[in-house]
């Protein structure tokens, strides 16, 4: 299988999850519960992945779906425990997410050690023990606050209200348009460093910087999101993407291409950071859950399932740097659009002022 479709067949099954998740979690007013299922499911996946061999290809394709599924859910679930449980964890979720960052820059440093000298069953052993400590810790945090009585439970219907909110459907799209050049980052753009003769180094040194450099906006995304308009943040984010894109196709440099990364900063960080700030705010109280795991399914799932078809294809009868202007084009459909929820937004505002 080509990564690209290999990708796909990954980021699949995560739509699905996390909606249903999402939903069961404002049912029953839990987060943590299916927390620590997901990644007890996730954990033995994973294990039996890496560590069983067999000449099956169901077998293989099964465990990289539940294992790449259920670690997408894990994390949008987190971020709906921390925005759910407190005001003053909400407020530090940017800072929270940096740690993940690390991790991944951390992550991407040691696994080639593992699996040099332990070879991938290491991966297996390595990826249980870290579950293992995740949940210890787990059990030593308290559960989502939903004690209120006065607040009914979700049902199906609430879903058809959320889905019919126009504001929150439209930031869900346009996130869905910035996310596209996400993945396409992850992928169109190695795939022209290839072409252009990038060895495995310098395609490291892109995924090393994109990791490292997007730790201080996290580190500092709080501050941000109380000094400056969220909707001003996401149109930052919309420029630097489409900028990025027309760079990456008019470069024809690996040492540029390694540069451009540096935009890390102002997209992939900034988008996550704002969109679940903005999500949560255009959610009834008991359709946070739901709310912020069926747009995460949407714009980083569904992406994350149609780009690599989308992007293989195009460049496949044209070339790579149609695709890259292509993604391009969609960040800045994304930051018209953030100007018309803009005013979507003050209009409601406004109409709730003169109500009251």
């Amino acid at each position: 299988l080509h990564p690209a479709n290999t990708l796909s067949l990954h980021d699949a099954l995560p739509i699905l999850l996390q909606m249903v998740f999402g939903f069961l979690s404002d049912k029953y007013r839990t987060v943590k519960k299916f927390m620590i299922t997901v990644l007890v499911i996730y954990a033995v996946s994973a294990y039996l992945f890496y560590t069983k061999e067999t000449q099956s290809f169901v077998y293989y394709m099964i465990a990289i779906g539940l294992s790449g599924g259920l670690i997408n859910t894990s994390c949008g679930l987190s971020d709906a425990w921390i925005l759910a449980s407190s005001e003053y964890l909400r407020k530090r979720l940017s800072f929270i997410k940096a740690f993940g960052s690390i991790g991944w820059a951390i992550g991407s440093v040691i696994l080639p050690i593992v699996i040099l000298k332990f070879g991938y069953k290491g991966v297996g052993n390595v990826i249980l023990i870290l579950c293992i400590l995740s949940l210890v810790i787990m059990y030593f945090i308290k559960d989502v606050n939903r004690t209120d009585n006065n607040i009914e439970k979700a049902g199906l219907s609430d879903i058809k209200g959320l889905i019919f909110n126009k504001r929150y459907s439209l930031l869900v799209f346009i996130l869905f348009l910035m996310y596209c050049g996400v993945i396409t980052n992850n992928i169109v753009v190695v795939d022209k460093m290839l072409i252009l003769g990038a060895t495995n180094l310098e395609v490291g040194y892109k995924w090393s910087i994109q990791s490292v450099i997007e730790i201080p906006t996290y580190l500092f995304g709080a501050y941000f999101l109380q000094r400056i308009d969220q909707y001003l943040l996401l149109k930052i984010s919309a420029i630097a993407l489409a900028i990025q894109f027309v760079l990456f196709g008019a470069f024809n440099s690996v040492t540029g291409i390694i540069i451009l990364s540096s935009f890390q900063m102002l997209t992939t960080p900034l988008i996550l950071i704002t969109s679940k700030t903005l999500i949560y705010k255009l959610t009834s109280e008991k359709m946070k859950s739901t709310g912020q795991m069926f747009a995460l399914s949407i714009f980083t799932g569904l992406s994350s399932l149609l780009v690599p078809i989308c992007a293989g294809t195009i460049t496949k009868y044209y070339n790579v740097n149609v695709t890259l202007f292509i993604v391009a084009f969609l960040s800045a459909i994304a930051f018209v659009l953030l100007n018309v929820l803009e005013k979507m937004n003050k209009c409601s505002m406004i109409k709730k002022c003169k109500i009251t």
